[in-house]
């Protein structure tokens, strides 16, 4: 199979960036406490919503393969950094810790099977799998709706 190439432009003034990706736009932006605009998501925020977009994705290919059939998925994710890294402080990273990931899938398939699509995304989703690569301890939870 070929590999792919993923383009985003991006313009940013102060803190806020916008970005262009094939025919869609999106902003990134901090918070007003941060002298941002409050425009957007901010750049750790948008890491956590592309984790569970990607997860989703990888879930519907995945599942499909497995002849597993569900309706839809709900994600509460939060991750933990600490804020040190981020201002330059050595020894400290600064990018997330900690990520746990609560999924809830609404499906009539059994626990066992839950289990087994689960733990094919978590080999295989680009986002999660580059996350637990970078030493992020990843603690995921999917339970049936």
């Amino acid at each position: 199979m070929k590999k792919m190439n993923m383009k985003v432009t991006v313009h940013a003034e102060g803190m806020t960036s916008e970005a262009a990706a094939g025919n869609h736009t999106f902003t990134i932006d901090e918070g007003t406490r941060m002298g941002g605009k409050d425009s957007g998501p901010n750049p750790l925020q948008s890491v956590l919503g592309a984790l569970a977009a990607c997860e989703n994705v990888t879930a519907r290919m995945a599942a499909k393969e497995m002849d597993f059939s569900f309706e839809s998925m709900d994600f509460q994710i939060q991750g933990e950094f600490d804020p040190r890294g981020f201002m330059g402080e050595p020894g400290v990273r600064p990018y997330f810790e900690t990520v746990t990931i609560e999924a809830t899938v609404k499906t009539d398939e059994s626990e066992d099977r839950l289990n087994e699509l689960k733990e094919k995304v978590e080999a295989r989703c680009p986002v999660y799998t580059m996350m637990k690569e970078a030493g992020v301890t990843m603690n995921d939870t999917w339970k049936k709706a």
